[in-house]
């Protein structure tokens, strides 16, 4: 194996960008298929696709890694940006799949909100992401996403009360407080990257 003494930041930022864009597509994917709940099967399929990706992606940050004496960031935050990244776009497609699992025949109208969020979500980690290699201008972004979570978390809440007020068929509420549940994991990983970002500001600081 080579090792480069020189720390090669245009691989790792440009992977980081990379992944997180592929978790917007992930996002983006889950959002279209409640939104036009048909041809689930392609849809999920396509899911699975932009997943299987992002796991060549991860890959790809951990192989760079082993081959660079030097990093521009710790190991352990280069190692947790790309886990959490690959997570948002795992998660998607464990959504999607769960959908076509348990045979959901319509999408009720708080998934539609949650995926919405889980969008606005990933478009901001792939902006602030856009930002670190410069390591300014990052506050705003970690924020947003947090109050982004914040609202996910509202939603699900609301959520939840509606199935169990709304219907006592008991399979359908294990299916969608799953479903819910899973979306908002989901979110939970954008602020997960959010936090490690915001480690890596106070550490360059």
């Amino acid at each position: 194996m080579r090792l480069s003494l020189l720390p090669r930041k245009s691989e790792f930022f440009t992977l980081f960008e990379q992944h997180a864009k592929n978790a917007v597509e992930a996002a983006e994917a889950l959002e279209r298929l409640f939104a036009d709940f048909t041809d689930v099967e392609n849809k999920v399929r396509d899911i699975h696709a932009i997943e299987h990706y992002g796991d060549k992606l991860n890959h790809e940050i951990v192989r760079h890694l082993n081959e660079t004496f030097v990093t521009p960031l710790d190991r352990e935050d280069i190692v947790g940006l790309g886990t959490k990244i690959d997570d948002i776009t795992d998660v998607c497609y464990d959504v999607a799949e769960l959908v076509h699992l348990f045979k959901v025949r319509t999408i009720r109208p708080p998934a539609v909100r949650q995926a919405k969020v889980l969008v606005t979500a990933a478009s901001e980690v792939l902006t602030m992401l856009q930002k670190l290699e410069r390591l300014k201008q990052l506050e705003p972004h970690w924020i947003k996403i947090h109050t982004l979570e914040n609202e996910g978390d509202q939603v699900w809440r609301e959520a939840v009360g509606e199935l169990f007020a709304g219907t006592d068929d008991a399979i359908e509420i294990v299916k969608w407080k799953d479903i819910y549940s899973l979306v908002e994991v989901a979110i939970d990983r954008c602020e997960d990257v959010a936090n490690i970002v915001e480690t890596i500001v106070v550490k360059h600081s």
